[in-house]
């Protein structure tokens, strides 16, 4: 058992429960005996404590948050330190990270894009505002609430303005998928490095994919330096082009084209979310995803050498200003169409030395040996020359678009793709590739690494107005649809088992490869359902409403079906006792079934920290008085019907949303159903109806 639960910290604060546990610290749920209120206690690892630089940016987290009062950032209460134990008290809110709610979701609409991003921005806002910038904005350190509300957490990094205008950063401190080019290179940072950040979360937010993916943090950083990210529209075809703008110009590697501040941001969100035909004509210029981690002198020093080498490579020879090479052509209109281009550097003062580290001859030396073989895997990556004995199967890439190819990871985790000096004049759309070396048969294969040389065509005066089928084989169905969606080809999906392709993958396609399509004919697309189960397989899973959690597992275990995830919720139940199932009682299910549980902690006596009563003073939707925009969150209702039974006077209702209780009362029978109101963020939201126990699962779209 943890040595803190049951213990009291400052004379006041009784910890009950562990509820989170981050990279420097763990969170428990206390209760605060003074006012009588449920807290969130944030106490540094014991790990860490004997760290100086980890107290001091512990210590830097509650100074900095301290100083903040706004209802879209997690208010801190207290701070203090007993026996060594560093501890902050911060707001309890119960809700999930936009992490877990993207990964529920997949990728989200542009509209509820908007609606979480403009709170982010607000919290932004008020932060800079105050001087202090977060500097590690990600979706992990954003709490959705059940109302939809959206709280900025986790200022363990966060720095003073004030204090950036006359230091370089000496570390980059960030989650390397959302970290800005300044931050990864050691430069000086200001308000605009958030905003970057902020760009990379709605990337992620509205395509479900991050803008730069990589095997090392290194090579994640170069991305962030040195490319321009694939427009999200590519990707999820409906996202408005102004979207597009907006987080391209929030993603610009060089600081200064960047959005100036939160506030022009937020502005041309709301002119989008009014006008979604609006264009704001910004030219972009030049993930380990997850817990926060220290990007050490090794990686920002090949990341400094890298770029200089490049800046060298494109002034030779030349006296004219250094840009970045761009691989794909422009469009008649002259619009800038390519995205894996490359910006302008930085200016010459960004290759100022850093200060010196202690550490002394032997530090040094370690230092260099690092750099030096991060600089090796690099090259080695780039010719191609990685592990000789592994064989991958070369992709047939003739009749796909260059910038699909570039942006498929399947392609470009295995193989170099580098397009032939010119472009061809061909009948065939421009950017579709002509021909590949070497070819791609579906048979032969090629060591890991090795680069393919594509020719693209250029167009020309007979460009047929045709698609060319290509190899869907192995893609998922999303893949396939964005892909057709764009050369205006309908997409009819037939399901069907198969032994050999995975669950969710396209098996064939009729017609197959190769074969040619007039605009707005239909490709029919046969997805795999995996292999057919045998009736004999199946089992029935058993009712396990109102049993302990080892009666429930012990009656899963029989069956041949395994307990999964298990939660306390609030309920009128007897507490410890299960009120939900994730697989109904009843239901044919293959062996091996996971089923998740719901056991009651019963009905709390305290409503200190409903999403409603923020402990903060501030309630979503109010001015805090600071000249922020007024907050009304885009929340949205939906009307869930429900069956009563007939043989009792009365019944047990409880509605899920999203796995939270919204609704847990006794409802009088006599009507024989009723209507049930429940409120969340606009959007489609997974509802579960449990009535006496028996419960039933739907998607309902709430508006």
């Amino acid at each position: 058992m943890d040595k803190y639960i049951g213990s009291m910290l400052g004379g006041r604060y009784q910890i009950e429960e562990i509820v989170g546990v981050g990279g420097m610290a763990v969170v428990y749920r206390a209760r605060d005996t003074v006012l009588g209120r449920d807290v969130a206690l944030k106490v540094l690892k014991k790990e860490f404590a004997e760290d100086p630089d980890i107290r001091k940016r512990f210590s830097i987290e509650s100074r900095a948050v301290a100083k903040l009062s706004h209802h879209n950032i997690v208010s801190v209460f207290d701070v203090g330190s007993e026996d060594g134990t560093d501890y902050i008290v911060m707001e309890l809110i119960e809700g999930i990270t936009l992490k877990q709610y993207l990964q529920r979701k997949g990728h989200l609409s542009w509209e509820e894009t908007i609606f979480f991003a403009e709170q982010v921005a607000r919290a932004l806002m008020h932060a800079h505002s105050r001087g202090i910038i977060h500097q590690d904005v990600k979706p992990q350190n954003v709490i959705i609430l059940r109302d939809g509300t959206a709280k900025l957490t986790d200022f363990g990094i966060a720095s003073f303005a004030a204090a950036q205008e006359t230091r370089v950063v000496q570390e980059a401190i960030g989650s390397v998928h959302y970290i800005s080019p300044e931050q990864a290179k050691g430069s000086k940072i200001d308000y605009r490095t958030d905003l970057y950040s902020l760009g990379v979360m709605m990337y992620e937010m509205l395509t479900g994919k991050l803008p730069f993916e990589g095997e090392t943090a290194l090579q994640i950083v170069m991305q962030h330096i040195n490319e321009v990210p694939i427009i999200p529209s590519a990707f999820v075809p409906g996202i408005p082009k102004g979207m597009d703008d907006i987080v391209m110009h929030a993603m610009s590697a060089n600081i200064s084209r960047r959005y100036e501040s939160a506030e022009k941001m937020y502005e041309d969100m709301e002119v989008l979310r009014s006008d979604p035909n609006a264009r704001f004509h910004y030219v972009a210029s030049e993930d380990n995803s997850g817990e926060t981690q220290i990007i050490g002198a090794d990686i920002q020093r090949a990341a400094r050498r890298s770029a200089a080498e490049h800046e060298a490579a494109s002034v030779e020879g030349a006296a004219a200003p250094r840009t970045r090479t761009r691989t794909q052509t422009q469009t008649r209109t002259g619009t800038r169409t390519g995205f894996r281009r490359k910006e302008q550097d930085e200016p010459d003062g960004f290759f100022e030395k850093l200060a010196e580290r202690p550490g002394m001859a032997v530090g040094m030396a370690v230092g260099v040996i690092a750099v030096i073989s991060l600089l090796l895997v690099g090259i080695l990556m780039i010719t191609g020359s990685s592990d000789k004995s592994e064989k991958v199967i070369v992709p047939d890439l003739n009749g796909r678009k260059i910038d699909e190819v570039m942006a498929d990871p399947d392609i470009t985790s295995n193989f170099t793709v580098k397009e032939a000096t010119e472009r061809q004049e061909s009948d065939r759309p421009v950017g579709e590739i002509l021909e590949q070396d070497p070819d791609g048969d579906g048979k032969k294969k090629a060591t890991k690494g090795t680069i393919i040389t594509v020719t693209v065509s250029s167009g020309g005066e007979n460009v047929k107005d045709t698609y060319k089928v290509i190899d869907f084989t192995g893609k998922t169905l999303d893949y396939v649809q964005a892909a057709l969606a764009s050369h205006d080809i309908k997409c009819e999906v037939v399901e069907e088992y198969s032994d050999d392709v995975e669950e969710g993958k396209v098996i064939r396609t009729d017609p197959e490869a190769g074969t040619e399509l007039e605009k707005g004919a239909t490709l029919t697309v046969y997805i795999s359902k995996g292999k057919q189960k045998d009736d004999n397989e199946n089992v029935t899973v058993p009712g396990l409403l109102g049993m302990t959690k080892d009666a429930a597992e012990k009656a899963l275990t029989e069956k041949g079906l395994s307990i999964g995830s298990v939660n306390e919720v609030e309920s009128t139940a007897e507490a410890g006792s299960v009120v939900w199932q994730s697989q109904d009682a009843g239901a044919e299910v293959a062996k091996g079934t996971v089923v998740n549980i719901q056991i009651s902690k019963g009905k709390s006596t305290s409503n200190n920290n409903s999403p409603d009563n923020n402990s903060g003073g501030n309630s979503g939707g109010q001015d805090n008085g600071d000249g922020d925009y007024d907050d009304t969150p885009s929340l949205g209702s939906a009307t869930i019907p429900v069956s009563l039974p007939d043989n009792t006077d009365t019944a047990h209702v409880i509605i899920y949303v999203d796995g939270v209780i919204q609704y847990d009362d006794t409802c009088s029978t006599s009507g024989g159903s009723t209507s049930i109101s429940v409120s969340g963020s606009v959007g489609d939201h997974d509802v579960t109806v449990s009535v006496d126990g028996s419960t039933t699962s739907q998607t309902y779209t709430f508006s």
